[in-house]
């Protein structure tokens, strides 16, 4: 079974969360030792199934483990929906099995991955264009 194409919530103006479930963007995520240790910043979105599958967390900086990220960079990680549980009423995510300086050994998420299938797909057709191209 592949895997779903997965999409950023704000990309997908019609989608529309289920009656009752909660929209997490903006709150704290705490670990089991009840810190914070980030903030959602984003759901990601499988649209074939109309599911949330993942939070995107900005991870708060100077976390132990977790390196400096570049000038305007942030360091992100995913979370599966089913790994957290979410206090509408503290307006918190809640990932027990992660704490603040344990949150460094998670791997991080890079927002920005370019497939293989599509880089080549990309080299493939300039290379096309520049021999249509020449004189």
């Amino acid at each position: 079974m592949p895997s779903p194409i997965l999409r950023r919530l704000r990309d997908l103006p019609t989608f529309e969360m289920a009656t009752g479930d909660p929209d997490p963007r903006g709150w704290a995520v705490r670990g089991g030792d009840g810190q914070v240790f980030g903030t959602v910043t984003e759901l990601l979105v499988d649209p074939e199934s109309q599911r949330v599958l993942y939070l995107n967390v900005e991870l708060e900086r100077g976390l132990p483990g977790v390196p400096t990220p570049a000038p305007h960079a942030e360091t992100q990680i995913l979370l599966p929906l089913g790994a957290v549980n979410l206090d509408t009423e503290g307006s918190s995510v809640f990932v027990t099995a992660l704490r603040r300086d344990t949150v460094g050994s998670y791997p991080p998420f890079i927002d920005f991955i370019l497939p293989t299938e599509y880089e080549e797909a990309m080299l493939r057709t300039l290379k096309a264009s520049s021999i249509d191209t020449k004189p």
